[in-house]
């Protein structure tokens, strides 16, 4: 199989299930209601984890919403567990659609980067995998979904790749996790903690996407100080 065949069946699979999702009749079974109600009937079966793991994974794989499933995993399993799923999960499917772009999509993107300064590019986020995805990992605008086939598209070798996730994703994992735990305590039973659990989440959340900024002039600093 050709590099132009691998790809068109990648960009193929993902709009085919894009558009089934949105705009065929089982488009109701992948609402946001459908969905963590389909995942609290998981709740305490002991394959529950199991089954919402291997959704998470896929969903991954055919771009749906990250961040949604991992509310989901909060709502359903807690802050402790939820935080646990949602990492084997987010990071299990991050891993697959890097393969899928990588396998299906890395030989038709590289065709278009023999030389010039796109070539260059790739090359140098190839060296400087880890410090890439980890960055963009920590700011919470960037796609999920986008990530993990851009990564797959370029030169990033996987091991820099997931490790980097990994790190990366763990503290907007636990604050999504979190703020969805706490949010269905507060809908639940409207108490103080759980209003007071949701401003901190709120804040924690705001101070991630600050972590970028922060590092860039704690290195700028430290590059100062040693010339």
């Amino acid at each position: 199989m050709n590099k132009i065949t691998r790809f068109i069946i990648l960009v193929a699979v993902i709009l085919v299930v894009g558009l089934v999702v949105r705009y065929t009749p089982l488009s109701q079974y992948f609402t946001k209601e459908q969905i963590v109600s389909f995942l609290e009937s998981l709740r305490g079966q002991w394959w529950g984890p199991f089954i919402f793991i291997a959704i998470y994974s896929v969903g991954c794989v055919v771009a749906l919403p990250g961040s949604l499933l991992t509310l989901a995993g909060g709502a359903v399993f807690g802050t402790a567990w939820g935080t646990l799923y949602n990492v084997i999960a987010s990071n299990l499917g991050a891993s697959l659609a890097f393969f899928a772009a990588r396998y299906l999509g890395r030989d038709f993107v590289k065709s278009f980067l023999k030389g010039g300064k796109l070539a260059e590019l790739d090359e140098q986020i190839g060296r400087s995998g880890f410090k890439t995805i980890f960055r963009l990992r920590l700011i919470p605008i960037v796609p999920f979904n986008g990530l993990n086939f851009g990564a797959g598209f370029s030169a990033v070798r996987y091991r820099d790749y997931l490790l980097a996730s990994v790190i990366g994703m763990l503290p907007g994992t636990f604050i999504y996790t979190y703020f969805a735990d706490a949010l269905l305590e507060g809908v639940q039973g409207a108490s103080r903690a759980a209003f007071l659990n949701l401003i901190l989440a709120g804040v924690l959340l705001i101070f991630i996407s600050f972590l970028p900024s922060i590092y860039k002039k704690i290195k700028g600093g430290n590059s100062y100080d040693t010339v």
